[in-house]
């Protein structure tokens, strides 16, 4: 299957009472101090490991927490410092935050290395609020490693919800695991951040050269997903590609335009039924006016003359049951001339999307998909550029070529796109 071509090895398992619990965990975490920063790629880029290289941002994080609730790894207090990188081209690695080194107590930083980063180090971290100011340390034998504060300004973005994607090495090689998380955040100000000279290269390489960001949360509700091998070059690109599909927790194939199975991920098996087609069989419906609309779509995004996603295509599956189909042009791998992509979604559950990850399946880098998300809800290129934290000259910069790559020419081709990507 898919999955174990993609992934090799998996590390898996779920025990979530007892020192051997397994993924996934819970944690909620209080008084999180996070900060992200500009910093000196030359000096981190040698630890990074094979597989990723430094996102074009190169941003640097500091995060130190506790988290004393919870299953499977908590309690513990923890300091970690990370980069944005990205997989190199072919592989399935995707986007995310590289987390480089961890300080960590026991007994959570064992299985914090067998799982999800060998460069953790049993220490200890802690936050605390004194005099307006909320300030972090982390500590390994007593010795400060790292030292910052920050102030928060009182600014709330509440009920903020994600998933972000965090890398690490391990006995079993290169990871990624996905943090569902919910929290109110406050936005701070950088007062002070230090990686002593006791701490390890890997540490005072972070220094940084200016500030980003600061957050302050006061509670950070979240699940770690069981960690994947990733990193494989092997297999089609097509089939890579939907594996990066299914970390984004959808379901999708590739189909020809007769509606025969080439491939398909995880998630869209599941979707489909023990029931429903299998590879070599065909993605069509009983119902003649469906199945005609389902080939019509597939013609135009292999003839690479229809939208860039088509409209909703409802397929009766045996038994009366109903999934929507998207069609869209398929970039990737040796079928691009004779398939397309189809993302399948199930109207009975139907949740809004993360557009600015999608958006990324038409080759949109992460900055330019954010952007092209923000205008794309009908955001004006100031507004997007203040929530961005970017200049306006950028942003207008920047949307001219995520126009130029999306083949539209303005918003209000941009906004149908998004709609469609959000409501799949």
């Amino acid at each position: 299957m898919l999955r174990e071509r993609l992934t090799g090895s998996r590390l898996s398992g779920i025990r979530r009472h007892g020192k051997d619990s397994e993924p996934p965990f819970h944690k909620l975490a209080t008084d999180v101090l996070w900060v992200g920063f500009k910093i000196d790629a030359a000096r981190v880029a040698p630890f990074v490991p094979p597989g990723l290289v430094l996102s074009e941002a190169s941003i640097g994080v500091l995060g130190i927490y506790q988290a004393q609730t919870g299953f499977g790894l908590t309690p513990y207090r923890r300091a970690l410092v990370g980069v944005s990188v990205e997989g190199v081209p072919g592989s399935d690695a995707g986007e995310g935050m590289l987390v480089v080194g961890n300080v960590m107590d026991e007994p959570g930083a064992g299985r914090l290395r067998r799982l999800y980063s060998r460069e953790t180090v049993t220490g200890t971290a802690r936050t605390w609020r004194a005099d307006g100011l909320l300030h972090g340390v982390a500590e390994v034998d007593g010795v400060e490693w790292v030292r910052a504060s920050v102030r928060p300004t009182g600014k709330t973005r509440r009920d903020m919800a994600g998933v972000d994607t965090f890398f690490g090495v391990t006995e079993a090689g290169l990871i990624k695991h996905a943090d569902s998380n919910v929290s109110d955040i406050i936005e701070a100000e950088v007062v002070s951040v230090e990686f002593t000279d006791a701490a390890p290269e890997l540490f005072r390489a972070f220094q940084p050269t200016d500030f980003v960001f600061a957050l302050h949360c006061e509670q950070v509700n979240s699940i770690w997903s069981e960690p994947r091998v990733v990193g494989g070059t092997t297999g089609d690109a097509g089939s890579v590609f939907l594996g990066l599909i299914e970390d984004t927790g959808r379901a999708a194939a590739i189909v020809r335009q007769d509606g025969t199975l080439i491939d398909i991920n995880p998630i869209g098996e599941a979707l489909l039924g023990t029931d429903g087609p299998r590879i070599g069989e065909t993605l069509l419906s009983a119902v003649p006016a469906e199945k005609d609309a389902l080939c019509a779509a597939l013609k135009l995004s292999i003839a690479r003359s229809g939208p860039r996603v088509s409209a909703p295509i409802a397929l009766t599956r045996p038994g009366g049951r109903q999934i929507f189909a998207y069609v869209m042009p398929l970039e990737h791998g040796q079928h691009g001339g004779e398939a397309a992509l189809v993302l399948l979604g199930d109207p009975r559950g139907p949740e809004r999307r993360d557009a600015a990850q999608m958006l990324q399946l038409f080759g949109l880098t992460a900055a330019e998909a954010r952007l092209g998300a923000l205008i794309g809800v009908g955001l004006g290129a100031r507004e997007a550029a203040e929530e961005l934290r970017i200049s306006e000259h950028t942003a207008r910069s920047t949307l001219k070529t995520v126009y130029d790559k999306l083949g539209i020419r303005k918003q209000s081709e941009l906004g149908h796109l998004v709609a469609r990507l959000q409501h799949f």
